[in-house]
């Protein structure tokens, strides 16, 4: 098979465009520290996948129900400030992944759907994927050119952004709805359990280089990119889980950045 075949080309370019919005949304969630949510969102989404499979309707939308509500949860329990956030995602996340192997049991393709769902199947992605994958990304700069100041402030000092009149309630919650999106149409790339890889490591490698904020979203965005880019060609090239393969080269890439950084 050609290697820029159709089957092949959608889900590359489906992953690099993917990549470019999750690095945006990677700086939030390196400062923010939001490692623990992208991991309770992509496990909150199996849940979801599973019924979707179960009531044959599509497990995309399904699992794109599930992460919402799971992501709104824990944005309401943290407001709230009577439970650790950590121990929220850790209790839902959990949960929801209970209900996606109990649900998945119910099925009779159980064994393939599942592997597919936690380390990723290219072959599962369509023309579709990747026209949602491009909308995505359009909505992710479009979100984050109008609401740069307000993000910026939320960073900085939530109580302060109250002060200038920003309306942190409301940019919180789009700002965790799309990057709860964006992390659920990389789970058919990336898997369930891999996924976050790519939603920690750009922006905390930039972050070991640069200060300035145009500098550390362009070498999120190239480092990002080159990791699927790497990820994806190991696969291919080798019949292996994308999730799998992509997450290694994330982990190298940690890595050195993490040498390089001790040698300056």
């Amino acid at each position: 098979m050609p290697l820029l075949s159709e089957i092949i080309l959608v889900p590359f370019v489906c992953a690099i465009i993917l990549a470019l919005a999750l690095s945006i949304y990677s700086f939030f969630v390196v400062v923010k520290r939001w490692a623990f949510l992208s991991v309770g969102v992509s496990h909150a989404a199996f849940g979801g996948i599973a019924l979707g499979y179960l009531l044959h309707v599509s497990p995309q939308i399904s699992a794109l129900i599930f992460a919402v509500f799971a992501a709104v949860i824990i944005t309401l329990i943290k407001e709230k400030g009577n439970v650790p956030e950590d121990t929220t995602i850790g209790v839902i996340f959990s949960t929801f992944m209970a209900v996606g192997v109990i649900l998945f049991s119910l099925s009779t393709n159980y064994v393939s759907d599942v592997l597919s769902y936690l380390f990723g199947n290219v072959l599962m992605v369509t023309k579709r994927d990747l026209l949602i994958a491009f909308v995505l990304l359009l909505v992710t700069i479009l979100f984050f050119i109008k609401f740069k100041r307000a993000l910026f402030l939320m960073i900085v000092d939530e109580e302060m952004a109250y002060t200038c009149g920003v309306n942190v309630t409301l940019t919180y919650y789009l700002l965790v709805t799309l990057f709860t999106v964006s992390v659920v149409m990389a789970i058919k790339l990336l898997g369930v359990i891999l996924v976050s890889s790519l939603t920690v490591v750009p922006a905390t490698v930039a972050l070991f280089f640069f200060t300035r904020l145009h500098k550390i979203l362009i070498a999120s965005a190239l480092l990002s990119a080159s990791i699927v880019i790497a990820g994806m060609t190991l696969s291919i090239a080798t019949d292996l889980p994308p999730g799998a393969t992509t997450a290694l080269i994330a982990g190298g890439a940690f890595f050195l950045g993490m040498y390089l950084k001790n040698q300056r």
